[in-house]
């Protein structure tokens, strides 16, 4: 998720989070990859089929694909992956805006495919409905966990966070931002939150991946929740779809 801060509406760099989660393994979130730019830790992502990462517009937009590299199967920032594919190409929907992250979504195409075969690396679906309002759903990843830190976490972190209506999401950030119908928001309001780093991991729902991690005022803000791209909100979903159809995954 992007930090923002509430006063200047200025962006901090897109370091890591879960405010308010419990250290796990990732063999209970297989779906769930780190991208790396550079060799340096960026964002999270989620594997859709062997060769396709779903993650957000923003963790790529500017950037060239062989800067980028994608890590399956491990738990840990600070051992190597078992699984490390370079990435051939990057698919950004048409109308992403990079000002107001209206739909922050992105397809990474890798240059082979990943196996999935060990219990550590799994592919997770698309949802193709939005999570119910007051509904709980899961967020995971090695983002930092406070507002004010800057080093991503070491071990891979998961916490639960309800699903805010469309009345209370639009409600939270009125006069601050306008949200789209691409945009969701999730949160325990204060206690539990996405955070810096991050950004294009999953919010799972049902065993399927409804929500990209975007945006938010701080981190696990009483008055600001995460905003999370909505998967199942027809742009985003007819994106998605289009681009597997014309890849062939």
């Amino acid at each position: 998720m992007l930090c923002i801060v509430q006063t200047a509406m200025a962006f901090a760099s897109s370091g890591p989070r879960i405010v308010g989660g419990k250290e796990t393994s990732i063999a209970q979130l297989p779906y769930l990859v780190y991208l790396r730019q550079g060799g340096f830790f960026l964002c999270g992502g989620s594997l859709l089929s062997p060769t396709v990462v779903l993650s957000a517009a923003h963790c790529v937009y500017g950037a060239q694909p062989e800067d980028y590299t994608v890590h399956a199967g491990a738990s840990r920032l600070d051992e190597a992956a078992p699984v490390v594919r370079g990435v051939a190409s990057f698919r950004l929907a048409p109308s992403y805006s990079p000002t107001n992250f209206d739909m922050d979504v992105a397809m990474l195409l890798l240059k082979e495919p990943v196996p999935l075969s060990d219990g550590r690396v799994a592919t997770i679906a698309a949802c193709r409905n939005p999570p119910e309002s007051n509904a709980y759903a899961r967020i995971s990843g090695w983002g930092v966990t406070r507002e004010n830190n800057r080093e991503p976490a070491v071990q891979v972190r998961t916490a639960m966070v309800r699903m805010l209506s469309a009345a209370e999401c639009r409600l939270s950030y009125a006069g601050m931002a306008k949200l789209s119908d691409s945009m969701i928001c999730a949160s325990v309001r204060g206690l539990r939150d996405s955070c810096s780093g991050d950004s294009g991991g999953p919010l799972v729902y049902r065993g399927q991946v409804c929500g990209i991690v975007s945006w938010g005022f701080g981190c696990a803000r009483l008055a600001y929740p995460g905003v999370y791209t909505s998967v199942a909100s027809a742009r985003v979903r007819s994106f998605i779809e289009k681009t597997l159809q014309e890849i062939g995954s």
